[in-house]
């Protein structure tokens, strides 16, 4: 983020310099640190207070200058998401997104007031994966009304004309288990688990497999490898320059940035980061450097990481590679 890196503990949250990492700036509060995320050179905390995880700030990431802050409601336990163009919770009874001064655009599910009668459709639906992308925001939920383990996904306007009443631009009922794992402009992609076998081909209704979920109520189907069960729950997105990638636990896929159709998947230990025209992967052996235009390894460069077996996120902050093992920031750098 700009050249820094950040760090997170129950309640505070620092910023280091990415190139020696030593401490830029810290913000800390009496309170839990409910999520942290990021976008327009600005960090965004969200904290935990009276009302649930609704006590947001933004900072300046480079000076930690304090920028707009927001309170309000907001359930107990949240995850935070992303765009470029808004940042967002997500809660399991409601999701909201905000735009660069932290005003909500939009809030899906359940309202402590309800100001509009009828005007939530999902309150008392439990919320399970969201993703935003330009105007589009996609939910997954779960209804009481729902069938057979079916869920819902809703494709939904970022910005309506009222942020508490939601403008659905289509619903699509999917099989059970189903998460999302990317957006674009016009759709949203979800993986379907299924069987737990591929699918043997885009027909196939039984294994695992994508569903591109298109703005105008069209859908295409991918086959695609079985997830680890843990993260297709809890997915794990990045963007390079030109694709869209997800971590199912075992690989990562990159994905086309409109028609959202599989281009590659390489096996992998987590997400990664484009540098000098590459994508930079981690890796059982090291850092793989991959062809993000076919998602061929060129080469992997050997990273010693002791004893640390689990999932590895990768990112690039100037000409430093990060690597988070666990609750372990680790910088590299070429010798």
């Amino acid at each position: 983020m700009d050249g820094a890196v950040v760090r997170t503990d129950r309640s505070t949250v620092s910023v280091l310099d990415a190139s020696d990492g030593h401490e830029v700036w810290s913000y800390s509060r009496d309170r839990d640190l409910c999520g942290v995320t990021g976008g327009w050179s600005r960090l965004v905390t969200v904290y935990r207070g009276p009302k649930g995880c609704g006590e947001a700030t933004s900072f300046n990431v480079a000076t930690g200058q304090y920028v707009d802050t927001r309170s309000a409601l907001a359930p107990d336990e949240v995850s935070t998401f992303r765009s470029l163009d808004h940042v967002g919770i997500l809660g399991g009874d409601r999701v909201e997104l905000w735009r660069s001064d932290l005003v909500r655009t939009v809030e899906v599910g359940h309202q402590e007031v309800t100001v509009n009668a009828g005007s939530q459709p999902t309150d008392g639906c439990r919320f399970t994966s969201a993703l935003t992308r330009k105007k589009v925001l996609a939910v997954a939920i779960d209804c009481p009304g729902d069938t057979d383990g079916d869920r819902t996904v809703s494709l939904l306007n970022a910005d309506p004309e009222e942020s508490g009443t939601p403008e659905i631009t289509h619903d699509f009922t999917v099989p059970e288990g189903s998460e999302l794992v990317a957006v674009g402009q016009e759709a949203a992609l979800i993986y379907v688990p299924g069987n737990g076998v591929r699918a043997k081909d885009a027909d196939d209704e039984e294994g695992s497999r994508f569903q591109v979920l298109r703005t105008d109520g069209s859908f295409g189907q991918y086959p695609a490898d079985p997830a680890d069960p843990a993260f297709a729950t809890a997915a794990q997105t990045a963007d390079l320059p030109h694709h869209m990638t997800w971590f199912d636990g075992r690989r990562l896929i990159a994905f086309g940035p409109t028609d959202l159709d599989p281009r590659f998947s390489v096996p992998a230990l987590g997400t990664g980061a484009a540098m000098g025209g590459r994508l930079l992967l981690p890796v059982t052996d090291g850092i793989a450097v991959v062809d993000w235009a076919d998602g061929k390894t060129e080469k992997v460069i050997p990273v010693d990481r002791g004893d640390w077996d689990g999932p590895v996120t990768l990112r690039v902050q100037g000409s430093t590679v990060i690597e988070q093992r666990g609750g372990t920031l680790v910088g590299l750098a070429s010798s």
